[in-house]
């Protein structure tokens, strides 16, 4: 009586060790329980599970950059070379054919090969979930309605409504939506997670997420553009308003089931280019598109855009429920994702579609510049030149680390009473409010790049038209949670020894 095939005769007879192991195992097992001789048995072996596959490895040289970006002063010119360095360390990467680098790109933190906001990449049946980040599917959302609300009477409900900070909503105030229902929980990459899409409903975590309430006046040559490009429905309303709406825009991601689904996709892609593939970064690891588990993540991610689209509107819905209104139109567009067109796989980190939709009607897209300024509708050029994006807002120069070290004192504390000196200055007029109570400064129009150069540079490099201005009323950001009194006796603590030691050093030396 033959043994049964074990993984060590595979082993010995010239296989490898890793996940493809299991599948010529069962394989052979299959073949072995037909009755066939083992000796041709590892002959069609071969022919499925070649014993040898030939590593795949980075390029010597990077892929084609191109940049729809310009800097003037050295802050400009170091923060466009840092983020440089990183796209072209990532475009080694055997599977990404092109990248390009938005107006406001800059460098996203992690390490080599990390792809910066506004950067974008051109991929060849494969998904890099470093490439659109732990934030999935970060997107805005806007409704207009009708004209005729104070403004601090829509900041009251839409504080009410909207939730920011860490976490999810509480026990008893949580949304729903249909979105949950869906039958996508057996997905691998979404399996276990239904209660972290329940918890994270209608919230919009910290960062540069934000609530925001602004008025729009859409002038005939707009109105005519956008009617033109094929959006009849808000071609038309605008004609029956006169033009004149206000608008909530939102803006945050996928929440911590988004977060989620990245460490997923990304301990799966470390797999496989483990296996597969040789000296990778982790910031470049790719799972094949056309493989089960790439099939699976694409599934995954279009999940996620439901979801988070659903995030959104649960919140709009709930605000207009409280002010007694109803939609006239709502748009919206991601900005960290992935995008199938043709063959290719398109990965934004904050940069906005500016293609043809299925129609043939160029996008709509909204690109916020800071809570103080405009948010730009735009109709996409789809200029091919640029991967067909445009920029997703300001981007920053300095990192917030470095923003904040100019307002620090000696003991790195920043001043409360020098924080609303400077925030009423650059907010002067407008309805601001941090929703965890203390402002952040980083998050204020000092940690933006200059909005009128990012503006201009979408015109002078071609990626969009503007159809309309939403112009600030107030907005809401997550802010700084007060700081709890067990951490700030720790810090006191830390300082007052830092004081005294500093003391003992200057008698020392006297």
């Amino acid at each position: 009586m033959t043994m049964e095939i074990k993984a060590r005769d595979l082993l010995a007879a010239g296989w490898l060790e890793g996940h493809r192991l299991g599948s010529a195992l069962r394989r052979a097992r299959e073949l072995d329980a037909t009755g066939l001789d083992r000796a041709l048995i590892f002959a069609q072996l071969e022919q499925e599970f070649p014993k040898q596959i030939p590593l795949i490895l980075p390029h010597a040289s990077s892929a084609p950059l191109a940049e729809a970006v310009e800097s003037e002063t050295d802050e400009e010119t170091a923060n466009v070379a840092s983020a440089r360095q990183r796209m072209k360390e990532l475009l080694h990467t055997p599977v990404i054919q092109r990248g390009v680098l938005m107006p406001d790109t800059c460098p996203a933190g992690g390490g080599y090969a990390t792809i910066p906001v506004g950067g974008a990449i051109a991929v060849e049946n494969a998904i890099i979930p470093g490439a659109h980040s732990a934030d999935i599917c970060c997107s805005m959302f806007a409704t207009f309605f009708d004209d005729n609300h104070p403004i601090e009477e829509l900041m009251n409900h839409l504080q009410k409504v909207t939730h920011f900070g860490a976490g999810g909503r509480p026990r008893g105030n949580q949304f729903t939506s249909s979105v949950l229902d869906e039958p996508v929980w057996d997905n691998p990459f979404l399996s276990g997670l239904r209660s972290r899409a329940q918890d994270f409903l209608g919230t919009q975590g910290d960062g540069n997420h934000f609530a925001y309430v602004g008025r729009i006046q859409f002038t005939d040559t707009q109105r005519a553009s956008i009617d033109a490009a094929g959006y009849t429905e808000l071609a038309e309303s605008i004609v029956r308003r006169g033009g004149k709406f206000n608008v909530l825009v939102t803006h945050h991601g996928s929440r911590g089931i988004g977060a989620d689904l990245y460490k997923r996709g990304q301990k799966a892609a470390r797999a496989w280019c483990n296996e597969f593939a040789q000296d990778i970064p982790d910031a470049a690891v790719w799972l094949p598109a056309d493989s089960p588990q790439g099939v699976a993540y694409w599934e995954a991610l279009q999940y996620i855009s439901r979801w988070t689209r659903a995030n959104h509107a649960v919140i709009h819905e709930a605000f207009l429920g409280r002010i007694g209104q109803r939609s006239l139109v709502q748009i919206g567009n991601e900005h960290n994702f992935v995008w199938k067109r043709g063959n290719t796989f398109l990965h934004g980190k904050g940069a906005t579609p500016a293609w043809r939709d299925e129609q043939g009607r160029p996008l709509l897209g909204l690109i916020p510049l800071n809570m103080a300024r405009e948010i730009l509708l735009v109709i996409g050029a789809d200029n091919s030149d640029y991967l067909s994006f445009c920029p997703h807002g300001a981007g920053r120069n300095l990192s917030r680390t470095a923003m904040l070290r100019p307002y620090k004192d000696a003991e790195g504390d920043i001043d409360p009473s020098r924080v609303k000196e400077v925030l009423s200055s650059v907010t002067e007029g407008l309805d601001v409010r941090w929703f965890n109570g203390a402002p952040d400064l980083s998050e204020s129009p000092l940690g933006y790049k200059d909005a009128t150069k990012v503006k201009a540079q979408i015109a002078r490099f071609g990626l969009a038209t503007v159809v309309g201005e939403i112009q600030p009323q107030g907005c809401i950001m997550a802010g700084e949670a007060p700081e709890p009194h067990w951490q700030r006796a720790r810090r006191e603590k830390r300082a007052a020894h830092k004081s005294e030691r500093r003391e003992g050093l200057t008698e020392t030396q006297l």
